[in-house]
């Protein structure tokens, strides 16, 4: 029987008397008898202190045999740099997985696993080998849309229930003293995922367990899309020093998940290795196992300004991009690439817009064309942030300004008409007594602006070390994450790390947007990427969500021919998400996040379903595409394609 603490957050029970009051504080209290109670149609277990001077915890769920999982503090050995968990080895052939081993790569065959000659081609011969020498080992996965119906009743289909539910093969595994085996946590959601393995971690340290973890974010899709979610779901634990084998999930070829599994696993390493993080801090406000979003003052309108300020940042999540002198030169073309309507060649704002610009010259004063173009961004509410250098010296009206923590202290900043908004540029590591000057600034917004060179200070400790000072002061200033990153970068590595370092505090609810520099990429690239960041992280929706698998010997369709049928035609509806699954094996369990589904169903057949629920069957393969669009007509979600001008 499990032991321990309990507590006083976990959601739903409530006790009087001797009972545990649980709480919205991350309080702990010591419980050691258990009673239960049907409450509705809800099974509820209440845990009652029978023995108020006991400190012994004494566990069940309302299902006999297994103990309840709660909540605890600890999920990574540290929460102020990267420290890699302590896990024992697993082999794998002479694979061994584990965190004393480089983190390993997988990817999955896609050929029919009853065609002996090329399933053997492709995985190798020798490692089949290998396995019938030494052995097989385990991965216990717990799938986020395919839980039991007994868990489901206990817990939904909830992080929690994911635990819960590969803790029982592994109670199976252990009574009979079987230790070669590892756990994955499923889910196309990467803040499900992210919650999944911290609980699983955190029960794990309770439990004395130190089995390794393969990650992965299930089903991602394709393309940036897909590589942008496994960055923020395998990024994130890698930061904390979780994972000892990963796989990024593309509908692509199988050998196309390699390079940003060897990318992702390598930054991770890098940061183990060279111990990133900051000096130790307290932490209060952050939420490992449950998302709760800081809340960040958005800009209100004040008296006396000529401009509405109020549309400069998004409340879903902002994107800010910088913009050179050059652009200004043809604005029409500025407009496009900010993504904004056009209407008589004037910009208009719409969902997918950039909210604000960063120009770090301002052109001259005699420069009419280009400060007008500039006029009529801040119109619609695009807000322009300038150095303070430039603002001094060639002023922009109703622009913000761009100051540092040193500008501050000097109070270089007060030579500036009174009112003017200010952005303010911090590191997130800097001493307590310098930050405190924030305590008496009228910021608009920071930035947290840690050079991407940094090699000792880990760029997602400083933010999290930052969100603390700022909750410790009750500043409720927005943070936009900016990174800049150098020439040259790989795009993919760019795509990664965008994920991983924003990523990771997003998932938690910290930070109001992001904005992200690379001289040498195209404009439209950084534009997208950062949408698709904020989309990945379950913030602002601008397109169509996708739920693709990877392809294997089941598929009984081409995958990413279909699935690029149905991208060119359906890709317009943000706040709609559609999975798109080869077979009904795991399909309908892997698309729990979907709206709508297009799953094949036989040979040349495909099902289609809202939800979880097929709504129809066997329909020609020629025709589906155009069925699924008609279903999500008859629900109400489809809008006409855009008219490009």
């Amino acid at each position: 029987m499990a032991t321990g603490t309990v507590p006083a957050s976990f959601t739903g029970l409530k006790g009087r008397d001797s009972s545990i009051g649980f709480a919205k504080s991350m309080d702990f209290v010591r419980v050691c008898d258990l009673k239960r109670f049907k409450s509705g149609r809800t099974r509820i277990s209440v845990i009652r202190n029978s023995n108020p001077g006991s400190d012994i915890a004494e566990l069940k769920p309302a299902s006999e045999g297994s103990p309840l999982l709660v909540p605890r503090q600890k999920y990574c050995e540290s929460i102020h740099k990267t420290v890699r968990r302590k896990t024992r080895t697993v082999l794998v052939g002479n694979v061994a997985i584990g965190s004393e081993h480089p983190i390993r790569i997988q990817t999955m065959t896609t050929t029919d696993t009853k065609d002996v000659a090329a399933t053997v081609e492709q995985v190798f011969t020798p490692l089949v080998e290998k396995c019938k020498k030494y052995g097989r080992a385990m991965r216990i996965g717990t799938n986020h849309g395919s839980l039991s119906d007994r868990i489901m009743s206990y817990y939904g289909d909830s992080p929690r229930g994911m635990v819960e539910s590969a803790f029982e093969f592994a109670r199976i595994c252990q009574k009979l003293d079987y230790h070669n085996f590892l756990f994955s946590m499923k889910a196309s959601n990467p803040v499900i995922m992210v919650q999944a393995y911290r609980l699983l971690v955190a029960e794990m340290y309770v439990q004395g367990w130190d089995y390794p973890l393969h990650l992965g974010v299930t089903e991602a899709g394709e393309g940036e899309d897909g590589r942008m979610k496994s960055a923020i779901g395998i990024g994130t634990l890698l930061q904390d020093g979780l994972g000892d084998t990963i796989r990024v999930s593309l509908t692509e070829a199988p050998e196309e998940e390699i390079d940003p599994c060897r990318r992702l696993a390598n930054l991770g390493k890098r940061a183990a290795d060279i111990q990133q993080g900051v000096a130790p801090f307290e932490e209060k406000h952050r939420h490992y196992f449950d998302f709760q979003r800081r809340s960040g003052q958005l800009p209100m309108q004040k008296e006396g300004e000529e401009v509405d300020y109020r549309g400069v940042l998004h409340r879903d999540g902002s994107v800010l991009m910088s913009v050179s002198l050059n652009q200004l030169k043809t604005p029409e073309l500025l407009y496009k690439s900010l993504a904004a309507k056009l209407v008589v060649g004037m910009p208009f704002k719409d969902l997918a817009t950039v909210d604000s610009i960063l120009l770090r010259q301002l052109p001259p004063v005699d420069d009419n064309d280009s400060r007008l173009a500039l006029k009529r961004l801040i119109d619609v509410s695009m807000g322009v942030i300038t150095p303070l250098s430039e603002q001094l010296t060639k002023p922009l009206p109703n622009a913000m300004v761009l100051v540092n923590l040193k500008e501050l202290s000097t109070g270089a900043y007060k030579l500036l008409p009174e009112g003017t908004r200010l952005v303010v540029s911090v590191r997130g590591d800097e001493p307590y007594e310098v930050l405190d000057i924030l305590k008496g600034i009228d910021a608009t917004m920071l930035l947290h602006d840690l050079p991407f060179s940094e090699d000792k200070v880990s760029r997602v400790h400083a933010a999290r070390r930052l969100f603390e000072y700022l909750g410790d002061n009750s500043l409720n200033f927005p943070v936009i994450h900016h990174i800049q990153f150098p020439s040259g970068i790989h795009r993919d590595d760019l795509v990664i790390a965008a994920g991983t370092n924003v990523g990771a505090l997003l998932v938690d609810g910290l930070g109001d947007g992001l904005l992200l520099e690379a001289p040498d990429k195209d404009f439209d690239f950084l534009r997208n990427t950062s949408f698709n960041l904020l989309q990945g992280c379950r913030m602002r929706n601008t397109k169509t969500e996708y739920v693709s698998c990877p392809s294997c010997g089941r598929t009984l369709f081409d995958l990413q021919e279909i699935s690029a049928q149905i991208r060119e035609k359906t890709s317009h509806l943000p706040g709609v998400s559609i999975a798109i699954m080869g077979c009904i094996v795991n399909g309908p369990g892997e698309m729990a996040d979907a709206d709508f589904g297009y799953v094949g169903g036989a040979p040349g057949k495909i099902d289609l379903y809202v939800g979880k629920t097929v709504v129809r069957r066997a329909i020609e393969m020629e025709h589906a595409t155009d069925a699924l669009i008609q279903l999500i007509k008859d629900h109400g979600r489809w809008v006409d394609p855009p008219v490009e001008e």
